[in-house]
């Protein structure tokens, strides 16, 4: 064999591998169209500044705050049990009663468009379900309807606090 015939097999081996080992770590990288969709409908974007929509998160959140740090852009509730916490209108009891949940609610501060603030929200409501004492806690996924009431509440907020500036600044 000469040279340049090893050199081109050589070069086809590392080609046809480096081609194999891409496409697997492309692959199990992607996330599914549900994952996708799960994602994105527990965020928001608002135009706003980051400080009112900050404040509208605090009006529209009737929880007890377990933490805050507003610099990181993260609020956390103490849990909530399920009998006492939010209900969609259409249901009369809770879906899992020995439950309980905390709200995660992450700020990130985005690009200005048209001259206007972004701020990203993202909201996680994390459910726990008890069988018994000696049982293990099941986590469930979110119907992703407080989410939702929760964004709706916070850009009424928002809404209100613009209309009563502008309406401030003419008088």
């Amino acid at each position: 064999m000469t040279i340049g015939e090893l050199l081109i097999k050589s070069f086809l081996l590392i080609s046809v591998s480096f081609i194999t080992s891409s496409c697997q770590t492309i692959n199990e990288q992607l996330e599914t169209t549900d994952e996708i969709i799960a994602r994105e409908s527990h965020q928001k974007i608002f135009y706003a500044n980051y400080d009112e929509v900050w404040k509208a998160a605090h009006l529209a959140l009737k929880y007890t705050i377990a933490a805050e740090n507003q610099d990181f852009g993260v609020i956390e509730t103490d849990y909530i049990k399920a009998v006492d916490g939010w209900m969609a209108p259409f249901m009369e009891k809770p879906q899992y009663p020995a439950s309980r949940y905390k709200i995660y609610i992450n700020f990130a501060k985005g690009q200005k468009v048209n001259n206007r603030e972004s701020v990203r929200v993202t909201i996680e409501k994390k459910t726990e379900v008890f069988k018994d004492f000696v049982s293990e806690v099941r986590n469930v996924d979110s119907d992703g309807y407080e989410e939702k009431s929760l964004f709706y509440r916070m850009e009424r907020e928002i809404i209100i606090n613009q209309a009563l500036k502008k309406a401030a600044a003419s008088n």
